[in-house]
């Protein structure tokens, strides 16, 4: 339902009323009055903002918009219309993506993605956009509701989550809690994107390159009953991985799992031919990686006030003696251990669980240019005399995500078949 500011009238929404998919819009056009009353409620007299002269000469040639006055307008979406009278705003995210000017008309969309009834808590993807239809700013909304109020009138343009038809019976879930797995097109990574969608997870399927071969694991979770999206970024790029979440939140809703298992091939090599930046390019993907997507995902998850869970894909050497001539590579592993204990630690009280899941050898591509020797020398000391197949480890990070681990937390895993012990 669109609303122009002026003429919105306050509505109060019933919680059993709204559905992940329900939506609301309201446009402004930006005046110079609007800058001016903005400044001088917060005391920001930037030029920029309110010196036409001033702002005529530097880059944007206009006044720009103060980034608050335009994300502003959230907050007459949650008091005014969704979920409207009474609503109580408890946390935003921003993303200011581009400036607004005076003269532009903007409008303000916002989407239930999550509902829960035990804490009446809405969680809403939110985006600004202009007259031109380019976002302005995102974020992600957390609302809290009162008892009482109307039933909503669904208009046109709100999208109700879809039902399933009678008789279709899935053979997983289609509207269970969103996970992204970076890395998902291959190896673990893949696995367990495909074990996450069984257990009725929504699933991200990140890649760097290898398109086609995240299209068919999205491929095989459709046909299969389930919700999957295939979205490239490089996870090493925290502009990527902001984009990234933009782009699964917009498909497939608010991020509740992160699974990352994103790392570069490691190429056996004597240390004193290892170049710093082998060793970094390790570090940016693997421990940078865990970086980014935790600062994206964590902030979110702890204001739905229902926590999330992070899982880092780890190795038994990271913290047990490791193989010659793969420094960069160990290093890294043992870096996400140290992330995975700190970040546990300090958002553990917001119900944020991380953990590390360390494998032992596995039969994926990582190990395919090893000598059968060394994979059957492998087996021979391993208790249960055999490699790890990718599902192996896909099942523990399923249950990680899922209600098993929900007291587990800081965690490092070892999936092994007895090698640490």
């Amino acid at each position: 339902m669109t609303y122009r500011r002026e003429d919105a009238k306050p509505r109060q929404l019933r919680l059993q009323d709204l559905v992940p998919g329900y939506s609301a819009e309201l446009t402004h056009t930006l005046t110079q009055e609007d800058l001016d009353t903005f400044a001088a409620l917060t005391g920001d007299f930037n030029p920029i903002h309110i010196d036409p002269e001033f702002a005529r000469k530097a880059s944007f040639g206009q006044p720009i918009a103060h980034g608050m006055l335009t994300s502003s307008f959230i907050s007459t979406m949650v008091g005014m219309l969704l979920p409207g009278k009474g609503a109580l705003w408890t946390s935003q995210t921003l993303d200011f993506v581009r400036p607004a000017f005076v003269g532009d008309t903007i409008s303000v969309r916002s989407e239930v993605t999550q509902v829960s009834p035990a804490t009446k808590t809405l969680i809403c993807k939110v985006a600004v956009t202009n007259q031109h239809g380019q976002v302005v700013v995102t974020g992600v909304s957390t609302v809290r509701l009162l008892d009482g109020g109307e039933a909503p009138t669904v208009s046109a343009d709100a999208k109700p989550a879809a039902r399933p038809v009678a008789g279709t019976a899935p053979s997983v879930r289609a509207d269970g809690p969103v996970v992204l797995v970076t890395g998902g097109s291959r190896g673990i990574g893949a696995a367990a994107a495909l074990a996450l969608a069984a257990e009725g997870h929504a699933v991200a399927v990140n890649y760097a390159r290898a398109e086609g071969a995240a299209r068919d694991i999205v491929a095989r979770i459709k046909d299969a009953g389930g919700r999957a999206q295939a979205v490239q970024a490089d996870v090493s790029d925290a502009d990527a991985v902001n984009a990234m979440f933009d782009a699964v939140e917009a498909a497939l809703g608010a991020v509740t799992g992160v699974v990352h298992c994103a790392a570069p091939e490691p190429v056996p090599q004597p240390f004193a031919q290892v170049p710093w930046d082998e060793f970094e390019n390790q570090f940016r993907v693997q421990v940078g990686g865990a970086h980014h997507c935790a600062k994206r995902a964590i902030p979110a998850m702890a204001a739905s006030g229902q926590g999330g869970s992070l899982v880092f894909l780890g190795s038994i050497y990271g913290d047990s003696a490791p193989p010659a001539q793969q420094a960069a590579y160990v290093a890294a592993k043992s870096g996400l251990a140290g992330l995975t204990r700190s970040l546990a630690s300090e958002f553990g009280p917001q119900g944020v669980r991380v953990n590390l899941v360390a494998p032992g050898m596995t039969n994926t591509q990582m190990i395919a240019n090893l000598p059968d020797k060394a994979k059957m020398l492998a087996k021979m000391n391993t208790p249960l005399r055999r490699l790890a197949e990718p599902e192996d480890i896909a099942r523990v990070i399923a249950f990680l995500m899922g209600p098993g681990g929900r007291h587990i937390t800081g965690e490092t895993i070892h999936v092994s078949g007895g090698v640490t012990m």
